[in-house]
């Protein structure tokens, strides 16, 4: 009988702990809370302001000029001089002195989602949360690649409301729709998220179109130009991380998706995990790899390497998501005092359940600690290659927080061999060069868009500095009043 007391005992403790875990998941009462305003932040703009004796970060050169005068006129840097400043400016404008911090152009990050990096369902409220959350991390520009959860015709909306001022975001740019094969990546990966069979899943609310030979790929490329998206996503995908093969887009289709979206002047990313996949979308002309190959350490790759430096193909090494596994096993992440700074509560709750932790790590279908160094080291062979970089860390993936996982995204390539200064132009000049916005934002300039970060410490001096943000300027508009 003492025996049975116990089991019952335990399988009640078991249950109830299902029933907390299923609450957290799905019907948890808290929605994520949005901190900023957007009629508080954009109602009430100066019509200049002067920022005095700050440290100017050159991210281009990797130098510091130091105690600079930063003149900012209708979100534009007007002006930038040293020594005394005229009366004309002082007596007319706020001015604010920023002696002993140092400036850096905001953040731009090339493979992000826009969900919350929580162990949630995607929801509206979430993608709210993760627009607001890289604006205050400092990412001026997000580059969203396609999202579980939603489709381009939401995107598409976002959009607008960040034009429109309605929602503090930063710079959406956006692929529309993702393209891939009947029962490819990641239709099967959308039903285990979701509990909802394959053969019921509404892929077009998903944002997931299936192609094969008889797609009228013209018509679906021009919808998505139509939208307003700026590129496409193709998955070049046969088992994410060496996991179990599953049904991919042919060469043949994926260049023919190239050829036409070029015509159109629209970026194509790939997604790729393994390096057979990786070799056909190099030999089918995409323009950004997307993430580091996991499947193995690369082989004979040096030919690969020169066609990406030759036709110009960049890469976003989304080293973050190497991580995943081991954040979401042992919920390290929520010691980081930078993470809790701007990240929900919601998105924290459903970190902090071990229930839900267990549910997420039991999906996982590959050896994560060889795929984690897999990466790291082609990484490597990549940054040693003079591969072109942009800093993308795949936020929105579970324990990948939208915006702290950018800097987090830094440190992680410089630990894997870049200089510093190669990883701060990865996020902020070379992919503003990369989208043709080069004379509007990417450095701290005259005419240049004010999109900034004020840190406290050099963040030439050591990456992780640029996570000691004192205060966040995006296109002239403070996003918190100090």
């Amino acid at each position: 009988m003492k025996y049975l007391k116990f089991l019952v005992i335990a399988v009640v403790i078991l249950f109830l702990a299902g029933v907390a875990g299923y609450f957290a998941w799905f019907h948890n009462p808290y929605e994520h809370t949005l901190q900023l305003d957007p009629v508080s932040v954009y109602g009430d703009r100066p019509e200049g302001f002067l920022l005095t004796n700050v440290n100017i970060v050159d991210v281009e050169s990797g130098t510091l000029s130091e105690a600079q005068h930063l003149f900012v006129r209708e979100g534009v840097i007007e002006d930038i001089f040293t020594g005394p400043i005229p009366d004309s400016l002082s007596n007319a404008y706020p001015v604010m002195d920023a002696s002993g911090k140092f400036i850096m152009p905001a953040l731009i990050d090339m493979h992000a989602h826009l969900n919350t990096g929580g162990l949630i369902p995607p929801d509206e409220s979430g993608r709210l949360m993760a627009l607001e959350q890289y604006a205050r991390y400092g990412v001026g520009l997000v580059y969203t690649l396609g999202g579980h959860g939603f489709n381009q015709e939401v995107t598409r909306d976002l959009i607008q409301k960040q034009k429109n001022r309605e929602i503090v975001a930063p710079l959406i740019y956006a692929t529309g729709d993702i393209f891939t094969a009947p029962g490819g990546y990641p239709i099967e990966m959308i039903s285990m998220m979701s509990g909802v069979s394959v053969d019921k899943i509404d892929l077009a609310e998903e944002g997931v179109i299936v192609v094969d030979d008889e797609t009228d790929l013209v018509k679906l490329i021009s919808i998505q130009k139509e939208l307003g998206m700026n590129g496409i996503k193709v998955m070049v995908e046969t088992g994410l991380g060496g996991g179990p093969e599953i049904p991919r887009l042919s060469t043949e289709i994926i260049r023919n998706i190239v050829e036409i979206a070029s015509e159109q002047q629209l970026t194509v990313f790939a997604h790729v995990t393994r390096q057979a996949d990786f070799e056909d979308a190099i030999d089918a002309g995409v323009h950004v790899i997307g993430h580091t190959v996991g499947d193995q350490l690369l082989t004979n790759a040096d030919s690969y390497f020169d066609k990406m430096r030759e036709n110009h193909i960049y890469y976003t090494p989304t080293l973050s998501i190497a991580y995943i596994p081991q954040y979401v096993a042992t919920a390290e992440v929520l010691d980081d005092p930078f993470m809790l700074k701007y990240s929900s509560e919601r998105t924290v709750r459903s970190l902090r359940s071990w229930l839900v932790r267990k549910l997420m790590l039991s999906m996982i279908e590959f050896d994560a600690e060889s795929v984690l160094e897999n990466m790291l080291q082609n990484f490597v062979l990549f940054h040693e290659a003079g591969v072109p970089v942009l800093m993308g860390a795949d936020a929105g993936n579970p324990s990948v927080m939208p915006g702290y996982s950018a800097h987090r995204e830094l440190e992680y390539m410089v630990a894997g061999g870049m200089s510093v200064t190669d990883a701060l132009r990865s996020a902020t000049i070379d992919p503003a060069r990369f989208l043709g916005h080069e004379d509007r934002m990417g450095s701290i300039a005259e005419g240049k868009s004010a999109s900034f970060l004020l840190l406290e410490r050099n963040p030439l001096e050591d990456v992780r500095n640029t996570q000691t943000i004192e205060r966040v300027m995006l296109e002239g508009y403070w996003l918190e009043n100090k």
